[in-house]
């Protein structure tokens, strides 16, 4: 990988964060994690992100209530829902708001991978395209 993409793993369960922060960090991205929206958004206005993994169920602020925040200052960062508990109105909920992607606990690591890939090659394409027409 020829640029270091940062993500931001928003969820509760510091197993998860911590262990799937060690994985993208192997894969060459730099990671760091939050707990909670709240401190999510405290991040978001010190660092840029190119990719967000954001679980729904947080504690407070839930995280679809969340992308609608960060959709308002920052629209051009990817961001990845995650639940334990899936349903079609969390799918299309999280997708009007600007979610760019949804995934399911367990996420299997290679479909992890694979979506961040996707998600990163897509940012990259836009934002080419984007200056490309500013210039």
């Amino acid at each position: 990988m020829d640029t270091k993409h940062r993500i931001l793993l928003i969820d509760d369960d510091k197993n998860f964060t911590e262990t799937f922060s060690i994985i993208l960090e192997d894969e060459g991205y730099t990671t760091d994690v939050a707990g909670s929206s709240e401190e999510a958004l405290a991040k978001l206005e010190d660092e840029f992100y190119a990719l967000i993994i954001i679980d729904i169920g947080l504690p407070g602020m839930d995280g679809l209530e969340l992308i609608t925040k960060i959709n308002k200052t920052d629209p051009d960062m990817r961001k990845i829902i995650l639940t334990g508990s899936p349903s079609m109105d969390h799918v299309k909920t999280a997708l009007k708001r600007g979610a760019h992607d949804y995934l399911t606990k367990p996420v299997q690591l290679a479909e992890l991978k694979e979506t961040i890939k996707t998600q990163l090659e897509v940012l990259e394409s836009e934002l080419k395209e984007k200056y490309k027409t500013l210039a």
